[in-house]
């Protein structure tokens, strides 16, 4: 009997580069998915489409109570800047088959593999079929008006014009593709560079998120970088605040097209941030002054004061609904 692995021959192809990457740890992984999973997966994928944006703004002290950097690591990965949160999310935020090029290895990134996964549309599936993914240009292959690109296939894109390796790019692709249905060999698949905005704006699609540093609180609000800035901004505080679940929060919150989300530190909240802000002339006691809509999630719940995490969780969930029907 002849043995069938050690009969076959080798496959040889003319560019290596050309022809994909070899299957990895890193490459989407194949993993079963019970029947009403693939029903919300679709529904995930067909939101209506959208240029509203929600804008989080976090003190990077959240983490200063955190004893080690496990804990750290852990906390950084119940919210969504300081250096070390930075890093962090980018790494979360980076699709698996891109982290080994594009993040550099850290001692912040220790223990990242305590973070809970983004299972988002920018993170697809070994069998999730998509018009839109994320990748890194490779080395120029010679040719001067295409570049090849690593999308998490295992066949590359190839777009229309010569980019720097090592740069990451959102690709339309020409056809919708999962990674099941391609193998290493095949020719790249043709694509074009798009703005990340473009599935958000076009599809509706869940993008991933960006990630700024502000060395004070007014400098979140001046280094917008939106065109006209937020229109609308609320702040949240456990003192001095609206209950947020009395408060007619639906009527309040006009239409908007770029709102923002102040949440305050561990400490003196987001009075104290205010207060130690010499851009501003306003003090912490008329921080609610500085926004449209100043709430408290922690009325009358029983406790002095809840952490950030559970705080940025209790807002956002009562705010989703109303995000979503405000939003232009």
């Amino acid at each position: 009997m002849v043995d069938f692995y050690r009969s076959r021959k080798k496959r040889n192809f003319e560019s290596k580069e050309a022809s994909g990457p070899d299957y990895g740890k890193e490459r989407p992984a194949k993993r079963y998915m019970p029947t009403q999973d693939v029903k919300k997966s679709k529904e995930i994928l067909s939101c209506k489409p959208r240029k509203y944006t929600t804008s989080l703004a976090i003190p990077s002290s959240i983490i200063d109570s955190a004893p080690t950097i496990e804990m750290k690591t852990i906390l950084a990965g119940q919210i969504n800047p300081n250096l070390f949160l930075a890093r962090v999310f980018q790494y979360m935020e980076t699709p698996q088959y891109l982290r080994k090029q594009l993040v550099p290895i850290s001692p912040d990134l220790k223990f990242a593999g305590l973070l809970p996964p983004l299972d988002v549309p920018h993170h697809p599936g070994m069998e999730e079929i998509t018009n839109y993914r994320e990748g890194v240009t490779l080395d120029k292959t010679g040719e001067t008006d295409s570049t090849l690109v690593d999308i998490g296939l295992f066949r590359r894109a190839r777009i229309d014009r010569a980019v720097q390796a090592g740069v990451r790019v959102t690709v339309e692709l020409s056809e919708a593709i999962s990674a099941a249905d391609t193998r290493k060999g095949q020719k790249p698949i043709a694509a074009k560079v798009v703005s990340p905005k473009v599935p958000r704006e076009k599809n509706g699609l869940y993008w991933g998120y960006n990630i700024r540093l502000a060395s004070s609180f007014s400098r979140v609000m001046t280094e917008c970088p939106y065109e006209d800035g937020y229109d609308y901004s609320i702040g949240v505080s456990d003192r001095d605040g609206e209950d947020m679940y009395n408060c007619d929060i639906e009527n309040k919150i006009k239409p908007f097209e770029h709102l923002l989300i102040a949440f305050g530190g561990p400490v003196g909240g987001l009075q104290e941030a205010i207060e130690a802000d010499q851009d501003l002339k306003v003090g912490g006691e008329d921080a609610a002054e500085l926004f449209d809509l100043f709430i408290d999630p922690n009325a009358k719940s029983g406790t002095r004061t809840v952490r950030l995490e559970e705080s940025m969780m209790m807002v956002m969930s009562v705010l989703k609904p109303v995000i979503m029907n405000k939003g232009k």
